[in-house]
């Protein structure tokens, strides 16, 4: 898909041939720059396979991304496993992670993935062991996803939750003993911050940086264009997941929970992205899908399902009704899609326009599927 002609991807920019000069200005960007020198591990990863294997920028930045995804989509197996889906509906919940916006299109502009492979990786393991009751290995991992890339911090609001949910208060002291473990990636994530900015003189750099990136908010939405763009980047992100796991949200109190823990992350993560980040990075609001994508086959698959043969035992009067809502619907959605969002030069080199077509179709058929004849008759 990066590869095909006329598409304008990070590996080959608009070319038919891995572009090594460019790829090679964006791991020296990300090893010079202070925001991103801070967060060294993937950049280190691919200096070693440029300084000891001797391949090319390209061929690093490929093989070390990719190899991260396919370790991550594993690992998402695995996590799947643990929260007891069965083999069948991990594997599909690994689709469903390669087949989301923010994976696919990860090496497309203005996505522009870098560290978030890496990241992943670090979460996901540190999930495992959280939900295995393994303590010492969610620090390990959990820290070392902080060192990846800091923003993996707001996912401890919602792990506090999980952790908590069925506690009855105590005792502040009993809450901070039973809670300490979640709080050590963040002290050793200072740590670590602190020695790091100290041996590189990044503390003068770090209050300019703070300054700048409450310019990014002013961006976001300076235009009817950028406006657009910032929304639809949220949408792209969140919009499929959030409407399946409010509209099939599972009984089952572990499935529940983390769906919870999804909605918690979605208000902490998305307000920070949009003030102080450029929203049409879409992989930014894609943080708290974390905890929807190995549990999605158990949470929609199901309820799914049951509205689908209620849906096929109604009247064909009904089914007929419905059916001409969704070409109706359909139309206007391409109309958005090709006419509104194609129209200002968004989506252009690239897929983001079908996909978004594609996906506000399957979210059509999940609102029609979740209406019933008793409810449009009341």
């Amino acid at each position: 898909m990066h590869m095909l002609p006329a598409v304008d991807s990070m590996l080959n920019e608009n070319n038919l041939k891995i572009s090594h000069y460019f790829l090679r200005s964006q791991i020296d960007y990300h090893a010079e720059l202070p925001p991103f020198a801070r967060r060294p591990l993937t950049t280190l990863i691919m200096y070693a396979f440029i300084g000891f294997l001797g391949v090319k920028a390209g061929y690093a930045f490929i093989l070390v991304n990719f190899s991260l995804l396919v370790l991550s989509g594993y690992l998402l197996y695995r996590l799947s496993l643990t929260l007891k889906a069965s083999r069948r509906q991990a594997i599909i919940n690994m689709l469903m992670y390669f087949g989301s916006f923010s994976i696919l299109f990860a090496f497309f502009p203005p996505v522009f993935t870098y560290d978030e492979p890496l990241q992943y990786c670090f979460l996901l393991a540190s999930l495992i062991y959280f939900f295995t009751g393994k303590r010492l290995g969610f620090v390990l991992f959990f820290s070392l996803a902080m060192i990846a890339r800091e923003t993996s911090v707001l996912l401890l609001p919602a792990l506090l939750y999980t952790e908590n949910r069925k506690i009855k208060w105590i005792s502040i002291w009993f809450y901070i003993k039973r809670n300490l473990y979640l709080s050590l990636p963040i002290l050793i994530y200072v740590i670590y911050l602190v020695i790091f900015m100290y041996a590189n003189n990044l503390f003068g750099d770090a209050s300019t940086e703070m300054t700048r990136r409450w310019s990014c908010f002013l961006e976001n939405f300076e235009s009817k264009k950028n406006a657009l763009e910032s929304l639809v980047s949220i949408y792209l992100t969140l919009g499929f997941f959030t409407t399946a796991s409010i509209l099939f949200r599972s009984p089952k109190n572990q499935l529940r929970s983390l769906t919870t823990a999804f909605g918690v992350t979605v208000l902490i993560n998305t307000p920070i992205v949009i003030l102080s980040a450029f929203a049409r990075e879409s992989r930014l609001f894609a943080l708290p899908l974390l905890f929807i994508w190995p549990i999605f086959t158990q949470l929609f698959y199901p309820n799914f399902m049951q509205k689908w043969k209620n849906f096929l035992s109604q009247s064909l009067s009904y089914k007929t009704f419905m059916a001409v809502i969704f070409v109706f619907c359909t139309f206007g959605n391409y109309y958005f899609c090709y006419k509104i969002y194609a129209g200002f030069g968004l989506g252009e080199n690239n897929f983001f326009t079908e996909y978004l077509f594609i996906m506000n179709s399957f979210i059509l058929i999940l609102v029609l599927l979740s209406f019933n004849k008793k409810s449009i008759e009341a």
